[in-house]
């Protein structure tokens, strides 16, 4: 018996002993885990591209617009339109996948414009119009995979967005203007025409928008921080402002010309980003993980201790 107990406490102290090393190779110390989750994360912040699996980012953008109206008649010369240059801002919300694809939605303070010119001698009347200057986008980008893989969240995009463009059907100015023209001779008299011209512009009562295709290049910034510049150029799908105008010379009859604001034009801007959430594949980053804290290589149960 005495024997038996012998051999029982030397054999539980021999397991013991070879227990201690098991449980410490699968049980990391804490300072070895919080070096290598440093290593993991400053690697992350340089090359996080590479294995970001999707993110989240708010942006906030400024922006220069033109609006390029359309007129559908000049009275010979007497009328005419000009591009409008404004500046607009908006802000937006985005995903990005596999940073390749990406979708964001917003709102932008972006008005639409129209501009109708009076020939007046050698300074026309101008007169300018612009609408409730709301509107909300739904855009859609592909990252173009120029070159190499890129080490960082820099790259050239492009997109395409719809944009839908609330109206108020606000009426904005009613213009009457007189004007005499002479210079000829008819039955042996001098003559003088009377000439009477007549605008009324409204903001339209209907929801109108646009189609957007864009272009463009982000710079990461550093941490989740990144800048872009951008260019658009929208299409009008619909009417925000109308000009409608009517010319009569004396008793004459009536002539009709329509000065349509839609949003066609082009944008150029600047966008700052912050990605305030983002989701990472580690699986593919064998090189992190395969290196202790001193640079040795480690076997496969502490690669697998730490995912």
């Amino acid at each position: 018996m005495k024997t038996l107990l012998t051999t029982f406490f030397v054999a539980v102290g021999v397991v013991s002993g070879l227990a201690q090393p098991i449980t410490d190779y699968y049980r990391l110390p804490a300072e070895r885990t919080d070096l290598n989750r440093s290593r993991v994360e400053r690697t992350l912040a340089r090359y996080g591209s590479i294995y970001t699996r999707e993110r989240w980012y708010i942006s906030g953008e400024g922006f220069v617009r033109t609006d390029i109206n359309q007129l559908d008649g000049t009275f010979n010369g007497l009328i005419g339109t000009e591009t409008t240059v404004k500046t607009g801002w908006g802000a937006t919300v985005g995903w990005v996948s596999r940073e390749r694809w990406a979708v964001e939605g917003g709102y932008a303070r972006s008005p639409i414009h129209s501009t109708l010119a009076i020939q007046n001698g050698l300074a026309p009347l101008v007169y300018r119009y612009t609408n409730d200057k709301q509107g909300f986008v739904l855009r859609t980008k592909y990252r173009l995979p120029i070159g190499k893989q890129s080490m960082t969240r820099s790259g050239l995009w492009l997109g395409a967005g719809l944009w839908l463009v609330p109206n108020s059907g606000q009426p904005l100015e009613r213009v009457s203007l007189i004007g005499y023209r002479g210079g000829y001779r008819m039955y042996g008299r001098d003559q003088i025409d009377t000439l009477r011209l007549t605008s009324n512009t409204r903001i339209s009562p209907h929801l109108s928008g646009l189609a957007e295709a864009s272009a463009e290049y982000t710079f990461q910034l550093g941490g989740r921080t990144e800048l872009s510049l951008f260019g658009r150029k929208n299409w009008g799908l619909g009417n925000s402002i109308r000009t409608d105008i009517t010319y009569r010379v004396n008793g004459g009859a009536v002539q009709n010309a329509t000065l349509r604001g839609n949003g066609n034009g082009w944008t150029f801007g600047i966008a700052l980003r912050f990605n305030y959430a983002m989701r990472y594949d580690l699986r593919s980053m064998p090189n992190i993980y395969n290196l202790r804290g001193n640079g040795e290589p480690r076997r496969r149960n502490e690669i697998r201790s730490l995912n």
